[in-house]
């Protein structure tokens, strides 16, 4: 016998950061500025790239280090 359990309404946030921070400013506003932003993006694909995973989140010090 399996149980199985049904999730409904379930909200899907994000899978990276870049995407939690777009919905972050739909419904609060932003918490990173938008040169951030941009430096989120650029890490996210080349992890992506490198790595192969959609499934990112990017520290707010390694966004620091990008020039």
């Amino acid at each position: 016998m399996s149980l199985q359990i049904i999730i409904r309404n379930k909200s899907s946030f994000g899978r990276t950061r870049s995407e939690q921070e777009q919905n972050l400013r739909k419904e609060w506003g932003s918490t990173i500025t938008d040169a951030q932003l941009d430096k989120l993006k650029f890490l996210e694909r080349k992890a992506k790239e490198r790595t192969g995973t959609t499934k990112n989140f990017i520290k707010a010090v390694d966004l620091d280090n990008v020039k």
